[in-house]
């Protein structure tokens, strides 16, 4: 059996093509490991031939790294491919396996297999380094001439991998687009939700991405290619664990609209638009403004029946620049007019995103904070922190959260707080978090106090756990990182002056919102 094994060996060998492979390159490794049972099943009938046109001492070294077996072992070792291409010529290896390794190298499934299983661990390795979440870089340089590109939205990160030059924007924006498309037809996002929607989260990527290649994130197109899975196809999909697809596909719209399908028909015509704006912001210990910045999105959310032209006209469009529109914008009318003119698409979508120019923002704070660090040692600390409802136009600050990253060094650690609820935690680093359910003016102060003491470096205190210093670490903690939200406010005063229904004749319910939350929002020590 085995003479035939290696005769058939030997005829794959003269009629398979040659490829020039250099094994001591690391992808070639990858790739070798990855596919290692078609490599082994490949090279085990081909090694009497090959021992044969070997020297005495090649001979000797390829049997000390089959460990004396005659045949490669089930799982390689790093001594077994790193020793391969001396025992072997690189001629004959490339003769045996060079095909396979040619074919995984060229192959979209061997970066898939190498991404998941040596970049996304690196990642997450990574992810767990850093002392939250939130400090992570959007952009990391991986192994293997990686990039990772990734965000964070709730308790999930969605990460992108690129292997090209490409720009990160355009990555990032992608990771926005698939986060809204699975809202929509997913609704509430964790990792449960995901996988019991997870032939619908796999409609969607195949969909947007093509062979690497971002195609579209835009809701209105999708629903035209991926049907919105109703409730009995998601019962039928949990029990079964089989993606349910409905056996009409749904049509795609090729009209000069791509965003918005011909018939569309509802009872009650409604169309809703939040401005949700975001105060990125550094404050000093004394409440003094270092930096400000307010930008935004126009969100809305359409149910109107036929083929509408909208009119939305805002009070103080010319504080908007660097303004990004939804497709459905007709953008010569904003240029000359100032007028934001558009066919909406069904659904929800984001209709604009804007930053407000520098001189048309007034430095305004919907929550004051102030900071007193002192020192009663060397190693004991102590911070005190207290949060005032500021300008929001009489409105309540909401969900307010405060969130003290300390040094890697600290123990010991003492909170008070009159107000609102905190915890200490210590997954990554040691931090407290402060978390106030809403603040008013009529409200008085609160206040958080921190005491905690810092082990020296090359000493253990009593009582002190033993952690090792990261590099660079202070020996005091340096800033706080600040959430909140002020609904029915808008920080910009801009607002909406009217919205305007074309061609259509029906009654139409209109609404606004308006929210200011914080974005990166830091209240210096």
């Amino acid at each position: 059996m085995n003479f035939f094994k290696t005769v058939k060996a030997a005829v794959n060998i003269a009629t398979s093509a040659t490829y020039e492979i250099d094994w001591t390159k690391p992808e070639v490794k990858e790739a070798a490991i990855i596919h290692w049972k078609e490599v082994k099943a490949a090279a085990d009938p081909a090694l009497p031939l090959a021992s044969m046109r070997l020297t005495a001492e090649q001979n000797a070294a390829l049997e000390k790294l089959l460990d004396n077996k005659g045949i490669f072992p089930d799982e390689p070792t790093e001594e077994l491919l790193a020793g391969l291409p001396d025992a072997i010529p690189e001629a004959s290896l490339n003769r045996i396996v060079g095909s396979i390794i040619h074919e995984c190298l060229n192959n979209h499934k061997h970066t898939a297999v190498r991404a998941s299983l040596i970049v996304v661990p690196a990642f997450a390795k990574y992810l767990r380094s850093v002392s939250s979440l939130h400090e992570a870089e959007p952009v990391w340089s991986a192994p293997q001439d990686t990039v990772c590109i990734h965000i964070q939205r709730g308790e999930l990160v969605y990460l992108g991998l690129v292997s090209q030059e490409v720009p990160a924007l355009e990555v990032l924006e992608l990771l926005e687009g698939l986060v809204q498309a699975l809202v929509e037809y997913i609704g509430h996002l964790s990792e449960l939700t995901l996988k019991e929607n997870f032939a619908t989260v796999y409609q969607l990527l195949s969909e947007m991405v093509d062979s690497g290649s971002a195609v579209t994130t835009d809701t209105s197109v999708l629903r035209g290619l991926v049907p919105v899975p109703s409730l009995v196809d998601r019962v039928i999909e949990n029990v079964s664990g089989i993606g349910i697809r409905s056996e009409k596909r749904p049509d795609v719209n090729t009209s000069s609209t791509p965003w918005r399908s011909q018939g569309i028909r509802h009872t009650n015509n409604e169309f809703f638009v939040d401005i949700i704006e975001r105060i990125d912001a550094t404050v000093g210990a004394d409440g003094s403004v270092v930096s400000y910045d307010v930008s935004g999105d126009i969100s809305c959310k359409s149910r109107l029946t036929g083929m509408p032209e909208l009119l939305l006209v805002l009070n103080r469009a010319e504080a908007m620049d660097d303004v990004a529109f939804h497709p459905c914008v007709r953008t010569s009318k904003w240029h000359t007019e100032r007028v934001i003119g558009f066919v909406p698409p069904d659904g929800q979508f984001k209709l604009a995103s804007f930053h407000v120019a520098t001189d048309a923002a007034p430095r305004l704070l919907p929550l004051r904070l102030y900071a007193t660090v002192s020192r009663q040692s060397d190693q004991s600390h102590t911070i005190e922190i207290s949060a005032d409802a500021g300008q929001s136009g009489n409105r309540p600050v909401e969900k307010i959260q405060v969130r003290v990253p300390l040094p890697a060094q600290a123990y010991n650690i003492r909170v008070q707080c009159k107000a609102g609820t905190h915890t200490v935690s210590n997954v990554r680093l040691p931090q407290v978090e402060w978390s106030l359910k809403s603040l008013s003016a009529t409200d008085r102060g609160a206040r958080l106090t921190i005491q905690y003491q810092v082990r020296a470096t090359g000493s253990v205190a009593t009582g002190a756990p033993q952690l090792s210093p990261s590099p660079g670490s202070s020996q005091s903690a340096l800033a706080a990182f600040v959430d909140f939200e002020v609904a029915g406010y808008s920080v910009s005063s801009i607002k909406v002056d009217s919205l305007k229904m074309l061609v259509e004749s029906y009654k139409l319910f209109k609404g606004v919102r308006y929210v200011t939350k914080a974005g990166s929002f830091q209240l210096r020590f």
